[in-house]
């Protein structure tokens, strides 16, 4: 059989489009000959496999060397040691998030939609952290009415996305690329990004995180929209970017304001880091990531137990994650629930059509119908 020399450094690259490395990808075209193929001697057959596995045109495996990286779009606040490059996934979910930004913010402009004064209110003046907290919470009215309503870290996360879409702020939450189930996103490579425009703001959660840490992460990227910093973030607790920094420390007294946190902390009796934690998640309505979170920024707890926490929420969320689910809702809200429903109304009514609403939202053109039909039932 013909043996191909090829280069290991572009068949590296060409794993990486894939969010993997290497040797797994070797892996998957064969066991038997994984360490030839990571040395670049492939059969015909298996550089077939190879380029299907990676999703890479078959051309390009042929290269001597890499092509040039594609330049990232948005400014990368990214640090933690562990962050992967950004994979095609990453790209082909941006290039999607960006030609839904486009078509609606040509839309705004066309019913004569006013800027959002907020967003990059401080841009080059960073306020105190507190300061940019409180105002985020008393812009999105987001007070202690709203902890009192809501049951749990779930509902608190569908009510600040409520709030944000309400005021203007585009919320996507997707775990996949699309609404390809096969491609789910990487957590190590990003938890989220902001377009911090004027006329059409926009956030993307990385719904294949844990459902715990989308409210911290959502919080996070508001942060980014108040100062007008369009990025990619990793919204870690390691994160060492000074912008990722401040961010987070938004983040967490805008969920859970220090001075109240402190003044509970220190009357729980319970002797116990987690007990207490369990207390402080039942009162401030937050996940026990979110709480670890805050509890690690204040030194209550140690990084170790924070990861600890944060891993196994990750895993439960994985074994109790149920196939399949209400479609017409997941649709909505990988789309935001804002702009989907936009989007199906238009459609219905003929000022676009369903053609073009079944791109925009990337369904079949009778699932656009169906989902306007049930935009009463569906809540984010």
């Amino acid at each position: 059989m013909e043996i191909i020399e090829l280069s290991p450094a572009v068949l590296d690259w060409a794993a990486s489009q894939a969010g993997e490395h290497m040797d797994e990808i070797a892996q998957k075209v064969s066991k038997k000959s994984a360490q030839k193929i990571i040395g670049g001697v492939l059969t015909y057959p298996q550089v077939l496999k190879y380029a299907k596995l990676t999703g890479v045109p078959l051309g390009f495996l042929f290269l001597e060397e890499p092509p040039d990286a594609r330049k990232l779009p948005l400014a990368d606040f990214r640090t933690l040691p562990e962050s992967h490059p950004l994979s095609r996934d990453f790209f082909d979910v941006f290039d999607d998030i960006e030609f839904k930004h486009s078509w609606m913010k040509e839309r705004l402009a066309a019913e004569g939609a006013e800027p959002l004064e907020l967003v990059g209110k401080y841009s080059g003046v960073w306020p105190a952290v507190d300061v940019l907290a409180a105002e985020m919470r008393n812009t999105l009215v987001f007070n202690d009415k709203v902890l009192q309503d809501v049951k749990n870290s779930d509902q608190l996360f569908s009510a600040l996305a409520e709030k944000c879409e309400q005021l203007g702020i585009f919320v996507f939450k997707n775990g996949v690329v699309g609404n390809n189930t096969r491609r789910s996103l990487s957590v190590s490579e990003f938890r989220g990004f902001a377009i911090a425009d004027k006329q059409c703001p926009i956030v993307f959660i990385n719904g294949a995180d844990a459902p715990s840490a989308w409210v911290f992460t959502l919080a996070h990227e508001l942060a980014h929209i108040w100062l007008g910093d369009s990025g990619v973030s990793d919204a870690g607790p390691t994160a060492e970017h000074k912008v990722e920094k401040f961010c987070n420390a938004v983040a967490g007294e805008f969920l859970v304001p220090q001075k109240l946190f402190v003044e509970l902390w220190h009357s729980i009796a319970e002797s116990t880091a987690d007990a207490r934690l369990d207390v402080a998640r039942r009162t401030f309505k937050v996940s026990k990531i979110v709480i670890a979170r805050r509890a690690l920024d204040l030194g209550f707890i140690d990084k170790k137990h924070y990861f600890d926490i944060y891993n196994l929420a990750r895993k439960v969320a994985k074994e109790l994650k149920k196939p399949g689910g209400d479609f017409y809702r997941s649709l909505a809200i990988r789309n935001s629930k804002a702009f989907s429903l936009e989007v199906a109304n238009l459609a219905v009514a003929g000022a676009i059509t369903l053609g073009q609403a079944g791109r925009l939202l990337n369904t079949n053109p009778n699932n656009v119908v169906k989902l306007h039909e049930r935009r009463n039932a569906i809540s984010i």
